[in-house]
């Protein structure tokens, strides 16, 4: 009995020992391969710029940012990163979490990013920012359209007892900080009234083009212009196979698949788009070839660029400066009737002055369009206008 028993222990250790020697030589694998392999700069899947190695000083060592961004470098450059981050967001859904990296699983596969608190001190410049150059600018319309994110106007589609920042209140304070004199647009009465609608994707954090359609609309009463070209024009699919960022970034609904619309009329104005940097011309609101790629809301302009000028051939002689984020992209055909000229500005690429740009253009109104989260958060809008 006891040689029996002897065998059995020795059967035990040594099924230990192997175990053991397994989970080294995978820790040294995954140890190799993160050493051997090249970081990585952009992650398609989460369409972001990836963390690079941080460079060592002694002032980043002593305030702690080495260390800080070092652990962001290794996180983004882990191998099989995607991977490991999928099992993680499936082994907590079945746990019960409705939540991941700031993105919750809603009701009818909608995924809905988390209302952004403010930074206050940034958000703070960019409306004196904007003020100061209402007072500089008196006699030019500027306009404000801040599009409330989907958590907002969708929100009977968050989990239960999902908890959220307040943007109704958010928008407020916002629309109380503007000069009396800029034209603020209500895009949260307009888009509630068709929450029920497809106005924003379920797998990306954008409007779709029928909510851009509803924003334009509430634009054009706001600013006098017409909106008969906007109704003719007929939605297209270019695509149904879009599986956007909100779905990389969570994990969840990565095998989710919805459409993508453009909006085009025969009576549309021609156009001529410049991209002002790049010294390149096109003569289409719409790229393509973005459709075989993972971010295939770059089809509308072809993604984010510093400065586009665009020229149509519409008979109403105006000029408009839009200063905006990627939420305009969709929204810029619909304004392709009623300006001869639109100059279009992202600040976050965009390095120049905004003032020589209305001068040399001979801007005659100014758009502000942004979603909320991007706005409340952005560190260049005061940059651009000063």
């Amino acid at each position: 009995m006891e040689e029996k028993r002897g065998r059995k222990r020795k059967r035990e250790n040594q099924r230990n020992k192997v175990a053991g020697l397994l989970f080294i030589l995978a820790l040294a694998v995954f140890l190799i391969v993160n050493i051997v392999k090249p970081d990585r700069e952009f992650s398609n899947s989460e369409n972001r710029a990836l963390a690079q190695k941080p460079k060592l000083t002694v002032a980043t060592v002593v305030n702690g940012k080495f260390m800080e961004d070092y652990e962001d470098y290794k996180s983004d450059q882990f191998a099989g990163r995607n991977f490991w981050m999928s099992l993680k967001t499936k082994i907590s859904y079945f746990g019960g979490e409705r939540e991941s990296r700031g993105v919750y699983k809603g009701r009818d596969h909608y995924l809905l990013e988390e209302i952004k608190t403010p930074d206050n001190k940034a958000m703070r410049e960019n409306l004196e920012a904007i003020n100061s150059f209402q007072e500089e600018n008196t006699d030019m319309p500027i306009y404000m359209c801040l599009v409330p994110n989907a958590a907002n106007v969708l929100s009977d589609r968050l989990p239960l007892f999902a908890v959220t920042e307040n943007q109704d209140r958010l928008l407020s304070e916002i629309q109380k900080k503007l000069d009396g004199q800029i034209r603020w647009v209500d895009m949260k009465k307009t888009l509630q009234e068709h929450k029920d609608e497809d106005i924003y994707y379920r797998t990306d954090h954008h409007w779709t083009t029928l909510g851009a359609y509803y924003g334009f609309q509430a634009f054009a009463k706001e600013a006098g212009i017409s909106d008969k070209t906007a109704k003719k024009m007929k939605p297209y699919a270019v695509t149904t196979s879009f599986n956007g960022t909100l779905s990389s970034t969570s994990g969840y609904e990565l095998g989710y698949e919805e459409p993508i619309y453009i909006y085009y009329s025969e009576k549309m104005p021609e156009a001529v788009l410049l991209y002002v940097q790049q010294q390149e011309k096109k003569v289409s609101w719409y790229d393509s070839s973005k459709l075989k790629e993972k971010d295939k809301y770059a089809v509308f302009l072809g993604g984010n660029y510093p400065l586009i000028d665009i020229s149509t051939t519409s008979d109403v002689n105006k000029r408009i400066l839009i200063v905006k984020d990627s939420y305009a992209n969709c929204f810029i055909p619909f304004l392709a009737s009623e300006y001869q000229e639109i100059v279009v500005v992202d600040p976050r690429y965009y390095y120049g002055s905004v003032k020589e740009l209305v001068k040399n253009y001979g801007i005659d109104e100014i758009l502000f369009l942004y979603n909320t989260n991007t706005f409340v958060e952005d560190k260049n809008i005061s940059a651009v206008l000063e």
